[in-house]
């Protein structure tokens, strides 16, 4: 879930072309119900304690699925442990989004021990990280661009985990409402939307060599809507996506900043963690 959850849509979104069996992310309580004995289930939550995942595990323990786990620490660690289940403890003491990229790593190393193999070349996954002068001004840039704005962040499947997390960093270091759509399913719907467009919204494109990306863009433009066009660097798809979030991250701080907010405070968040500790059990 959240900022833990992102890691898995990541993920899945490097597997979906690749891998020979099938993937999918589960964000809920419950799991598939053809899990069975020949599953592997990763449970991802910094925290260790999220309600969610730990029931998730539960459930694919009870029907003999392989289980591994990444976590910080809580309840999550404390099971695996019990159950002896492999596990990676990432460092603990940060908010779980600015713990995304520990957490992608160690899924990742995780993962390969089970002959998935994601990334093989984690230094070369970093490398993008690096120059942070022109991160910093990119981010910058579309913080001054957004503010003010109902953003709308537009991407194909191929980075739809990147157009969530941009989503997520707005809506939880910035206060903003935010919306995420897809190509090429946006052409069949949602586009008709757009033919009277809303003085307040503003389109952030994530760049793909992709035609219909091509379309949208021109699209929009005729329709007067102010968009920025934001192009990843990367040698991989892995890669483009964390210098995304390396952007989402920075611009949403900044957008903070500007609105006059607390980036680390997600109060609403506790409100609904606290209503569940109440009810489930």
């Amino acid at each position: 879930m959240g900022g833990s959850g992102i890691v898995c849509d990541m993920i899945y979104s490097v597997l979906y072309s690749s891998s020979e069996v099938p993937v999918t992310v589960v964000k809920d309580f419950q799991i598939p119900r053809w899990t069975s004995k020949n599953s592997l289930l990763c449970a991802i939550s910094y925290s260790g304690n999220t309600l969610e995942t730990l029931n998730t595990v539960l459930k694919a323990l009870e029907v003999g699925a392989e289980v591994c786990v990444v976590t910080s620490g809580g309840k999550l660690l404390d099971l695996a442990r019990v159950k002896g289940l492999p596990h990676v403890v990432v460092d603990g003491g940060l908010i779980p989004r600015a713990a995304f990229p520990q957490l992608l790593i160690a899924t990742v190393k995780l993962l390969s021990t089970y002959g998935v193999n994601i990334c093989s070349d984690l230094k070369s996954l970093t490398n993008v990280l690096r120059d942070v002068e022109p991160i910093s001004k990119t981010s910058k840039g579309l913080a001054d661009f957004l503010k003010n704005s109902l953003p709308v962040v537009i991407s194909n499947m191929r980075f739809y985990p990147l157009a969530m997390r941009f989503k997520d960093e707005l809506n939880e270091n910035s206060k903003m409402m935010a919306k995420v759509e897809l190509v090429p399913e946006w052409a069949h719907n949602d586009i008709v939307g757009w033919e009277l467009p809303l003085s307040i919204v503003k389109s952030l494109v994530i760049w793909d060599d992709d035609l219909v990306i091509e379309f949208l863009i021109e699209y929009l433009r005729g329709r007067g809507v102010e968009l920025e066009v934001l192009k990843l660097l990367g040698d991989d798809l892995l890669s483009k996506m964390l210098y995304g979030s390396y952007i989402a991250g920075l611009t949403s701080v900044y957008l903070a900043e500007l609105r006059g907010v607390k980036a680390e405070e997600t109060k609403s968040i506790d409100m609904y963690k606290e209503f569940l500790r109440r009810r489930v059990k």
